[in-house]
């Protein structure tokens, strides 16, 4: 862990503490932190599953199983 001295706005951090159930600044800037790693984690897991997805014949895919799912049943 390291010590970093940051300008951050009173009300925004004792709004995000009062929201939060924090009971200290550090706490609620911790949260923050691990939300905001949380959220872009997600947001590059979701482009990247896009961009596979673009690629995709879902169409084609979805009909080949139907036919497989068919010839099972004869």
């Amino acid at each position: 862990m390291s010590l970093t001295h940051i300008d951050i706005d009173d009300e925004a951090l004792e709004t995000a503490k009062r929201l939060g159930g924090h009971r200290t600044k550090t706490a609620a800037v911790a949260a923050a932190l691990e939300e905001y790693n949380e959220r872009r984690t997600l947001d590059a897991a979701y482009d990247e599953l896009f961009e596979l997805a673009k690629n995709m014949d879902l169409e084609g895919a979805e009909a080949s199983r139907r036919a497989e799912k068919a010839e099972r049943r004869r």
